[in-house]
């Protein structure tokens, strides 16, 4: 059984914070009148680039669901499908969550979203996705097509202007989420594994399958959503060691692109200067 959690609410469950009271009362005007600031979590630089690509940051936004499954037995080489499932689930309601604010705010993507798994007792899993709604200035006061989606990236400011500079598009983030178990080592094998360095055939071999399967649900989303590629792609795994569980989680997310009608277009080298603050040890090294 699966349920969404909005991002302006607060479970003892998953234990979402209240992100969107928090947010709304940042935007508050400081006085009557006077023009509402965007939010970002960019930095300078970033917004600099993004301005010179035609988009400029309108709000953060979030997205969250949460998921729980009952306890299930793994065997060698089987997929624990009631999990995975649980998993793509909450991921599934946090992408619609965010899908929607972007939408309420007359947005046309989200640049720079990071996703976060939290688990918690009782097989329960809260998935959170934040990041800043950007805006196409380009589109001169026009409201974006009903039928498009709201774009959602990982990529970092600099990487999506980077990719609109060389004639592509960013379509949207894509996942795949897969759980396979691995057969429990005997005592015997416990006690070896104190004395010799050996490899964990059943876990690596559980491992790669995971990873096939994870890569396949990416390809299958990709394709859905008319992308010919995807890039900045992350792997996540864990692996879980219980009385009756033995299996490999493992969950794989990336950013669906499409090349412009025009094809790629070469980029010609540029001096950027950054405006960041250096790193603590530019000051210290030497």
């Amino acid at each position: 059984m699966t349920h969404a959690t909005s991002p302006g609410t607060s479970t003892g469950a998953s234990r979402v914070p209240d992100v969107g009271l928090a947010l709304e009362a940042l935007r508050v005007p400081f006085h009557p009148g006077a023009q509402v600031a965007f939010l970002s979590d960019l930095s300078v630089g970033e917004l600099i680039l993004l301005e010179e690509i035609g988009y400029r940051p309108v709000e953060i936004v979030s997205g969250a669901g949460s998921a729980s499954w009952c306890p299930q037995f793994t065997t060698a080489g089987t997929e624990a499908q009631m999990w995975g499932r649980a998993i793509a689930s909450a991921i599934a309601e946090a992408r619609a969550g965010i899908h929607s604010e972007v939408s309420q705010r007359g947005a046309d993507g989200v640049v720079a979203m990071r996703l976060e798994l939290e688990r918690e007792p009782a097989n329960q899993l809260t998935c959170t996705m934040l990041g800043t709604a950007v805006r196409d200035e380009r589109r001169s006061g026009r409201t974006r097509p009903s039928a498009r989606e709201p774009f959602t990236t990982t990529l970092s400011a600099r990487d999506f202007h980077m990719l609109a500079r060389a004639g592509y598009s960013a379509v949207g983030i894509v996942i795949g989420v897969s759980v396979v178990g691995f057969s429990a080592r005997s005592a015997s094998q416990s006690l070896g594994l104190a004395r010799d360095n050996v490899e964990l055939e059943g876990q690596t071999t559980a491992l790669y399958s995971a990873r096939e399967q994870a890569m396949g649900m990416m390809e299958q989303e990709a394709g859905s959503l008319g992308a010919d590629g995807v890039v900045a792609v992350e792997l996540a795994e864990r692996p879980v060691n219980t009385m009756l569980t033995h299996a490999v989680e493992l969950m794989a997310i990336g950013t669906a692109v499409r090349r412009g009608p025009k094809g790629h277009k070469s980029l010609d080298p540029q001096l950027q200067l950054a405006m960041d603050d250096p790193a603590p040890e530019v000051f210290t090294s030497g």
